[in-house]
């Protein structure tokens, strides 16, 4: 909500008589009067903060049948005040602020008289209820306005949401601030019935749920009665917020691959092993399957001849005929000769001595 600017043109005693001529026709121009003793009026008042009037009277008329009397009131728990109170809102604080200021009264004087307050001015009044413990401002202010008939301003907490957003008070003031702020608009015979309007306005169920938008500009007094006009209109639409479509996942590449790809999108890659970092364990490569086995070739049969026998150690082979050491190696098979057979002629052995041939018959 913006912060309310001074008011410039209009007066504030103008503007507060306006509204209040404005909520005179939603909720009549009877103001309701209490005539309580000063206890019954302190708890009163605790029992009409952030609610309405007639509701108030009934949890308080509620509260004094239920119990003995005040005393057995002092001593119950806070839970069943509360259960008293049900009705009301924020039953559990009002229960806990109602035993308080029991306690206050009957240790003070021992009993639940205290008309005394009444020929006390306002600065004792003031310390007096300064030393209650869980008061509020509003109760205080409703006391010293009802009791001893002060100027001021008696604003809870629903009733000073109200006021920031029509733009009677700044947006940062709090109760105390905006009481002091709309004190000098507002005449000592007017309290009444301006503080009756605008709870009544703060605690319509119509409303009240407005009051909880902020203002998206700086409000002054001079917007008040705009403001009035605007909260009796139907509430504007706001537009919906665009949802950005999701991200698609990311993938995160690992130190193992260099890159990772779906199943049944692209064919797998070798792994590449990378270097591991210092102080990172190494993780597993990626395992693809293995290639298919190629068949294997087949041998071809080998075209050289058996290699021959190994010689005798005392022979070596030459072309020559020779013998070299005592060895002699194979001669070339001599070519037979003109008009003689050779079937019958067997090789010579070979040996290490040359083989003596045998005479012919």
């Amino acid at each position: 909500m913006g912060t309310a600017k001074a008011t410039k043109a209009a007066d504030k005693s103008q503007i507060c008589r306006k509204l209040v001529t404005a909520l005179q026709k939603l909720y009549g121009k009877s103001v309701p009067k209490i005539e309580l003793s000063v206890v019954e009026t302190m708890l009163f008042a605790a029992c009409l903060e952030d609610n309405p009037w007639a509701p108030a009277e009934a949890g308080l008329k509620k509260v004094l049948t239920s119990y003995f009397d005040l005393n057995e009131v002092r001593v119950s728990s806070v839970s069943e005040l509360e259960q008293s109170l049900a009705p009301l809102k924020d039953a559990d604080w009002k229960g806990l602020r109602i035993r308080s200021i029991l306690r206050f009264i009957f240790e003070t004087t021992y009993s639940y008289d205290y008309e005394k307050l009444r020929r006390q001015t306002l600065e004792q009044a003031v310390k007096t209820l300064k030393k209650v413990n869980d008061i509020s401002p509003f109760i205080r202010d409703f006391i010293l306005h009802e009791i001893l008939g002060s100027h001021v301003i008696c604003l809870d907490t629903s009733m000073l949401t109200a006021a920031r957003w029509l733009g009677l008070v700044p947006a940062n003031a709090d109760v105390d601030d905006a009481s002091e702020f709309l004190k000098g608009g507002i005449k000592k015979s007017e309290v009444s019935e301006f503080c009756h309007l605008l709870r009544c306005l703060s605690t319509d169920p119509k409303y009240a749920p407005r009051f909880l938008d902020p203002s998206d500009t700086e409000l002054s007094m001079d917007d008040v009665m705009d403001r009035f006009v605007e909260l009796q209109s139907p509430p504007k639409k706001k537009p919906a917020k665009l949802v950005p479509p999701p991200e698609p996942p990311k993938i995160e590449k690992t130190a193992s691959s260099k890159s990772v790809t779906l199943a049944g999108t692209a064919k797998p890659s070798a792994a590449v092993p990378s270097i591991p970092a210092k102080n990172q364990p190494m993780k597993p490569a990626v395992k693809l399957p293995p290639p298919p086995a190629k068949a294997p070739a087949k041998k071809t049969s080998a075209t050289n001849p058996t290699p021959a026998k190994p010689a005798t150690s005392k022979t070596v082979a030459k072309q020559t005929g020779k013998t070299v050491s005592g060895t002699s190696a194979k001669a070339p098979p001599a070519k037979p000769e003109a008009g003689k057979s050779t079937s019958n002629r067997k090789p010579a052995a070979v040996s290490g001595k040359p083989t003596p041939k045998k005479p012919r018959k």
